[in-house]
């Protein structure tokens, strides 16, 4: 008999007690109906889909710590050469901005201000792929990210207009202010890029923003502007007077007059030497009786 025939795949084990009585029909478990493998499974879904769970609010900014990887991208499509496809590029970035909301109300953000936040950075990002040399000759526009989450296709506008109004209250507004601020240092420009001397009028609307956030967060800028770098120490210079250079300069030509006459020296004895060595001994004359 194999061993198929003897244990049949089919066949269970049923447990009795000592009276032969089988056991009563009742859930092994406390909950009566235990949930199913689909359900679960939908609920691990759910689970690992929410953005930033696991993480912590650091800076004194939830909302620019939740945008701080859109601005990444920002900073990384200037220099970018574009052989990523639009389409791919374009989900890639939607992602990331659905990352940005749910990370931002995680942090418990204001939803009106993540929906601000959300067409500020879509703003941003989408200027940042049309001024690019292969963005320009793109059609990014008809699926632009502003046109994805607002309808919108540009919003150099509406992201000053936004600008004043938030300014009236910069308090209420801090967050909002400070990341409108690094998207501007970042090289936003908005309607500002197709005006005449656009680049001083924006220079003096981000000059005013970076004076207002000041006024308000104080020294305490660790967010909005890089660390100061120490001033740099004036070299010591030292002030020799003329006499001590005279002295210095008589003391170099005396040794210098020095040496050359002991060399000259050594020169005139050699040069003797050679004749001396070549010229005839003279010769002396016998001396008469009356010279002795």
């Amino acid at each position: 008999m194999t061993m198929d025939s003897e244990y049949p795949q089919d066949e269970k084990t049923v447990l009795l007690d000592h009276e032969g009585r089988g056991p009563a029909q009742g859930a092994v478990t406390d909950c009566p109906s235990p949930p199913r493998f689909e359900q679960l499974e939908d609920r691990m879904i759910y689970t690992a889909r929410l953005q930033g769970a696991m993480s912590f609010n650091l800076g004194p900014n939830a909302l620019v710590d939740a945008a701080w990887e859109l601005l990444s991208h920002v900073a990384q499509l200037k220099h970018s050469a574009g052989r990523e496809t639009l389409q791919a590029l374009n989900d890639r970035l939607s992602s990331a901005i659905t990352a940005f909301e749910a990370h931002a109300l995680h942090l418990e953000v204001d939803s009106s201000q993540v929906m601000s936040a959300r067409y500020v950075l879509c703003s941003a990002i989408d200027e940042a792929v049309t001024t690019t040399s292969w963005g320009s000759r793109s059609d990014w526009s008809r699926t632009s990210l502003l046109s994805r989450f607002h309808n919108e296709t540009f919003g150099g506008e509406k992201f000053f207009q936004l600008l004043e109004r938030l300014s009236r209250d910069p308090v209420k507004h801090l967050s909002m202010l400070e990341l409108m601020y690094l998207c501007l240092s970042m090289g936003f420009e908005g309607k500002y890029r197709v005006m005449e001397r656009g680049g001083v009028q924006l220079e003096t609307v981000r000059d005013a923003l970076y004076r207002q956030i000041r006024h308000v967060r104080g020294d305490n800028l660790a967010v909005t502007m890089p660390p100061a770098s120490s001033p740099a120490r004036p070299s010591r210079l030292r002030v020799i007077s003329a006499t001590r250079v005279c002295v210095l300069g008589l003391v170099c030509l005396t040794m210098i007059y020095s040496g050359l006459a002991w060399v000259l020296g050594n020169e005139r004895r050699a040069a003797l030497h050679a004749f001396q060595t070549l010229a005839p001994e003279p010769v002396r004359s016998p001396l008469h009786p009356w010279e002795r």
